[in-house]
């Protein structure tokens, strides 16, 4: 969870597989520490995301799993309290187009990630591919790499289509 230390975080899950500095211009920084389910973003010595991508048995809060389709994610944050904003955008690498949503909920904490089924069926439905546990600090730094993208700064990566918006249930 995030909040906890790297020394807790280990004490749960073990040592990480491999760990990486990752930085943004505007001092964004944190350690990304990669695991069997995902990865953790730790910034000095404290968890501020948690991201599970990798695993299939993973249920989180409220009934929420990997591949879950949109509509079912929606319903199950009916009357929750939901709130934050919805990012909506195309992330194209080489000749790779992925149609992507990402859920921040501010009341929850958490960002859900999904992505489009067949990015080339305008029609095709979204399903969940990650689920982000965050601090306060964790939302800021998911918002930060989004941004990142948007503008430019990975030079292998073109978003498109890129919207943002008020969301709430």
């Amino acid at each position: 969870m995030p909040g906890i230390s790297l020394g807790q975080l280990e004490a749960l899950l073990g040592k990480p597989s491999s760990s990486l500095p990752f930085a943004l211009p505007g001092g964004i920084q944190a350690d990304i520490l990669a695991f069997p389910f995902g990865q953790a973003a730790l910034k000095g010595d404290k968890v501020i995301t948690v991201t599970i991508a990798s695993d299939p048995s993973y249920v989180g809060a409220h009934g929420v799993h990997l591949g879950m389709p949109e509509d079912q994610l929606l319903k199950a944050l009916h009357g929750t309290g939901a709130k934050g904003h919805r990012d909506a955008y195309d992330v194209i690498v080489g000749d790779m187009d992925t149609r992507t949503k990402d859920y921040y909920d501010e009341t929850g904490h958490v960002m859900y990630e999904l992505a489009a089924v067949n990015a080339n069926d305008p029609e095709a439905p979204f399903n969940v591919v990650s689920v982000n546990l965050a601090d306060a600090q964790g939302l800021q730094f998911l918002e930060a790499v989004t941004n990142a993208k948007v503008s430019g700064l990975y030079t292998g990566q073109h978003i498109d289509n890129f919207v943002s918006e008020p969301w709430s249930l």
